[in-house]
């Protein structure tokens, strides 16, 4: 999955995203007071465990 592909399965989930503090390549995930900090490469493929984390930080 890309990192594209993961931001846009986020937003569906209802999961806020902002750029993080100081902008960069790096996203604020937030949804129901839980955040997660994550790198965004836009079209490269995020890892697995990346992306385990993010859903298990967020709750999701």
């Amino acid at each position: 999955m890309k990192y594209s592909e993961f931001l846009r399965w986020l937003k569906s989930q209802g999961v806020t995203i902002e750029n993080a503090r100081g902008g960069g390549s790096h996203r604020k995930a937030t949804i129901n007071e839980r955040n997660s900090i994550f790198p965004f490469h836009g079209s490269k493929e995020i890892p697995e465990g990346t992306r385990k984390s993010i859903i298990k930080d967020l709750g999701l």
